[in-house]
Parts: C-alpha cells; sequence; structure tokens
C-alpha cells in the first residue's frame, strides 16, 4: 500500500509539473509569437522604406555611395578626416568619373571634376546649374529671413538686380579707373614703410596684405580708412578671418541635425557656432555704418557705396527699389568683403610665398620691370607690358588653388549632365582644384611652371581652363577689383624688395590650411630687403 501510495504521489507529482511546463510553454509560445511579430514588422517597415527610397529615386544617377537618413554617406565622411576636401574629392574622381554622388545628411551633392563637364554645367547649362542650394546652419552661406546677396542669393529676378547694381556702383567708384589706382597705391606706399622697417627680419605677409585690400575695400564702401596699427581694424579683419574658417560646404555641420554634428565632430560644431557669432557682429557693424551714413547724406556728394544704395533706396527706379533694402545690403557688402578682400589678399599671401621658394622666378620679373618700366610710376595699364609677369600671375592663382571648391551650386530642375541624369535641389560641387589639375589643359599640373602661359615667342597664351574666378554667371563679383589689386601690389613691391626665405635652407611647403573655405598656406615668414 505504502508503494501504491508513493506512486501515486509521484505520478500527481509528474502531473503538477506537466501542467507548469505546459503554462510555461504556453508562455514561451506567445512571447515566441510577439518577437516573430515584431521582427516581421520591422522587416517590412525596413523593406517598405527601401522600397521607397529605391523606387522614388530617379533611374541613372550618377556612381557613387548610398546615405544613411540624416548621417549621409559614411564612407565619404570618414575619408575627410585629416584631409583637404578637394584632395579627397579629386582622388574620388579619378575612381569614380567626373560626375560623381554622395550623401550629407539626406542631401545629394554631385561633384564635378575637369574643365570639360564643369563648362557644361556652369555656362551650357547655366539656367539650370546657377542656383544655390545651402544649408541656413552654414553661417556664411545664410541669409536672414528677407535677405539676398550676391554670392549666395538665389538665381532670380532679385540676384539679377543686386548684382547689375553692385557692379554699376563699384564702376562709378572707380573699379578699373585711376581713382581706384590712387587709393590702392596709398596702402602699397604704407606696406613699403612696414617692410622697410622690417629691416630684413622675419615678417609675416598674411597680415600686411589683409591690410592692404581691406583697406581698399572700406574705402570703396564706406568710405573709410584704418590705420595699421588701429585696433578697430584687427577687430573686423577678425571677424572676416572667423567666417571663413572651419569647413565650405563639404561639412558635417551642413545638412545635418545639430546634435549629431555635436557627437560626430565637436570641433566643427564649435568652431561654426564661432562663425554665427561674428556674422552677427558684422551685421551690427554694417548697420551701425549705414545708419551713420543716412545722418550724414548728402544727395550731391556721394561719398561710397552705402551712398549709392541710400541714393537708390529713395530716388532709384521701382524696378531696383524694391530689392534694395538693408537686410540686403548688408549681404552685399558681406559678399563683398568675402570676394575683393579676403580672396586677393590670400592670393597675395601665396604670391610672396612663390617668389621666396622660386627665386628665379622672382628675377627674372624684377628684370622686365627694370627694363620695361625703368623708373616710371606704375600704373594698372601697364600690365600688357609686362608679358613674363603676367604669366606668373596667372600660374600663381593657377596653383594656389583659392577657392578649390568653388562655392556650391544646386540644379533649379530636373536635368542631365555627362549622360547621367540629375534631380533638382541637388547640391553641386564644381572641383575648380580639377581643373587646374587637370591634364589635358596642364601638361605636368604639380609643377610651378609660368612658362606654360608663354609660346614660343614670348607672347601670353590665353588657357580658357584657369578659372580662379570661377566661370557662368556666378563668376566672382571682386574679378576687376581682384585683378587690379594683384597686378598693382605684386608688381610694385617686387620691384622694390628681395623676398627671401626666413631660413634659406629650409623650404616651405606648399601645402595649405585644413577647414579653411579658402586656401590658404601655411603660417610661414619671410624676409624683405630693400632692392638698390
Amino acid at each position: 500500500m505504502k508503494y501504491v501510495s508513493n506512486s501515486q504521489g509521484h505520478l500527481e507529482n509528474y502531473r503538477t509539473q506537466s501542467i507548469n511546463i505546459s503554462f510555461h510553454t504556453s508562455e514561451f509560445a506567445v512571447f515566441s509569437s510577439k518577437i516573430m511579430d515584431l521582427t516581421i514588422a520591422i522587416v517590412f517597415i525596413v523593406a517598405f522604406f527601401l522600397s521607397v527610397v529605391f523606387l522614388r529615386r530617379p533611374k541613372n544617377l550618377p556612381p557613387g555611395y548610398f546615405g544613411i537618413p540624416y548621417i549621409g554617406s559614411v564612407q565619404m565622411l570618414l575619408k575627410f578626416r585629416g584631409k583637404r576636401p578637394h584632395i579627397v574629392l579629386e582622388e574620388e574622381s579619378k575612381r569614380l568619373g567626373n560626375i560623381f554622388r554622395w550623401y550629407l545628411g539626406n542631401q545629394m551633392i554631385v561633384v564635378l571634376s575637369g574643365y570639360d563637364i564643369i563648362h557644361e554645367a556652369l555656362v551650357k547649362k547655366a539656367e539650370t546649374f546657377s542656383n544655390r542650394l545651402l544649408d541656413p546652419r552654414n553661417p556664411l552661406f545664410s541669409n536672414e529671413e528677407g535677405e539676398s546677396g550676391i554670392v549666395t542669393g538665389q538665381y532670380d529676378q532679385c540676384w539679377k538686380e543686386l548684382r547689375r547694381f553692385t557692379l554699376q556702383a563699384l564702376r562709378d567708384f572707380g573699379v578699373g579707373k585711376a581713382s581706384i589706382e590712387e587709393k590702392i597705391a596709398v596702402e602699397i606706399e604704407t606696406a613699403t614703410e612696414y617692410l622697410e622697417g622690417s629691416n630684413g627680419k622675419p615678417t609675416s605677409m598674411n597680415d600686411l596684405m589683409q591690410k592692404v585690400v581691406a583697406n581698399v575695400i572700406f574705402g570703396i564702401i564706406f568710405c573709410k580708412r584704418y590705420e595699421y596699427d588701429d585696433p578697430e581694424f584687427d577687430k573686423t579683419r577678425a571677424l572676416t578671418n572667423i567666417v571663413v574658417s572651419g569647413a565650405g560646404a563639404v561639412s558635417p555641420s551642413t545638412f545635418m541635425p545639430k546634435f549629431l554634428v555635436k557627437l560626430v565632430n565637436r570641433k566643427d560644431f564649435d568652431v561654426t557656432e564661432s562663425r554665427w557669432q561674428s556674422v552677427k557682429k558684422m551685421r551690427k557693424y554694417v548697420f551701425q555704418q549705414i545708419e551713420e551714413h543716412e545722418a550724414t547724406f548728402d544727395r550731391d556728394n556721394i561719398r561710397d557705396f552705402v551712398d549709392i544704395y541710400i541714393q537708390t533706396k529713395t530716388e532709384g527706379d521701382e524696378s531696383i527699389r524694391k530689392f534694395v533694402t538693408k537686410g540686403n545690403m548688408f549681404r552685399v557688402i558681406f559678399d563683398l568683403f568675402f570676394a575683393g578682400s579676403e580672396t586677393t589678399s590670400t592670393t597675395l599671401d601665396w604670391a610672396f610665398l612663390f617668389m621666396t621658394e622660386f627665386p628665379e622666378v622672382q628675377k627674372k620679373c624684377q628684370d622686365e620691370i627694370d627694363k620695361v618700366l625703368g623708373d616710371k610710376v606704375i600704373e594698372y595699364s601697364d600690365r600688357t607690358k609686362l608679358i613674363y609677369v603676367n604669366a606668373v600671375i596667372m600660374e600663381i592663382q593657377r596653383c594656389a588653388h583659392l577657392v578649390p571648391l568653388n562655392v556650391a551650386h544646386g540644379t533649379s530642375a530636373d536635368t542631365s549632365l555627362g549622360g547621367y541624369n540629375i534631380p533638382a535641389k541637388t547640391m553641386i560641387i564644381p572641383s575648380l582644384y580639377s581643373v587646374h589639375m587637370d591634364t589635358k589643359y596642364f601638361s605636368n599640373p604639380e609643377k610651378f611652371d609660368p612658362d606654360r602661359f608663354l609660346d614660343g615667342q614670348g607672347n601670353l597664351l590665353k588657357n580658357e581652363a584657369l578659372l580662379p574666378f570661377s566661370t557662368g554667371p556666378r563668376v566672382c563679383i571682386g574679378e576687376p577689383l581682384a585683378r587690379m589689386e594683384l597686378f598693382l601690389v605684386f608688381v610694385y613691391l617686387i620691384k622694390r624688395f628681395n623676398f627671401a626665405r626666413e631660413d634659406p635652407n629650409k623650404p616651405h611647403t606648399l601645402e595649405s590650411k585644413h577647414s579653411r573655405v579658402t586656401n590658404i598656406p601655411l603660417p610661414y615668414k619671410l624676409r624683405a630687403t630693400k632692392r638698390n
């Protein structure tokens, strides 16, 4: 009986355990079912998302990289680390072709490389490729609501009217004429005194060239000239330098959420914030100058660019008056400082660095100036007589790669280029660096060789692929002034001084600084000694 009783007990235990196991098995089945349902749902959502993305994506896009939503093409972003963007894009173009795509955030970017394809886009198809597609989070390219500029404005009637107004105003104030030569001559004399005072000691040309060129712009826009040791002058120049620091369109801070930029690249985030503050300070400075001009305006004594703005705003034709607003004038003035000041001073900085590294080129320039001009006062009209000097300036512009990735363009409509479809609102990056390194137009492009712009008889050769000021409707508005300043400052100072390395036995690198909108040389010093 005991045995039977024990067996019944075991049987009861077994039944109880079986029930428990069955219960747990049922729970697990329910749990597994839920996991399976969730997995199916996730797979369905991902599949749906991918199908929407790929089905909506236009056919026959340029080759390149896929982008992760809100982040972009991770492979490309990783390649930019520690490298100059224009070098990375040039390497990719050699692998993928002269038209390729990648993504920054959700924005598709198409890179154009080589003269032929860039000329086709910016000149032959200018109406479609001349827009701007610049994110408002980028302080260099953002406009306040209702503002429009020349560098940053959309390719519309407002932009066309503002550009026409600005070009006419610059001509009225002598750009390309003797009156501007007088302003430039004043700055050249000041620079000469500074270099003479250095007594051959190591000195930086960067700050000096910035002051020379900035004062010319201040004179045209505000009828103002700063002494070189004026602290206010340093403050205004510092604002411009901060704004052009950091990367241009090829930056995590463009088209990516702020919190992601902060995680991915804190340095880039901090630089962007600093640039924002500088733009605000520049706006405040320009508005203050405008208000001072309005208080002292005399229609019979037009002093500068701001006075022309005030006159046009009150007396101009309605077709232009509605576009000449205070906000627009800030953007135009801001663009003039960028296009006519920072870029020109940086080109001159490169020019004197090249002279220290290629003294034989410097000597040939000096010999031509002495032979052709002698002791006469140098004028801009003399540029046609100095053939070799012109070739040297052209080669400096080619090798400096001043704005290597141009200013980003945008497509205003669906279009095609090079056999590929390009959707509307695609960011277009025309690599001017690739143009100046295009072996089809420049043999041995890595070499600094002014003779490439001379024919066998010593005549100057024009090369359509030399695009230091870009091309098409968006060509740099500061080009006429920049050409005049480059020629006069370079020729005068080369005529008066010999420029040599700080250490004769230590060559300076011709590499450029990273993370700049413009391509500036790594800091250097030279010795300037007066010629006999």
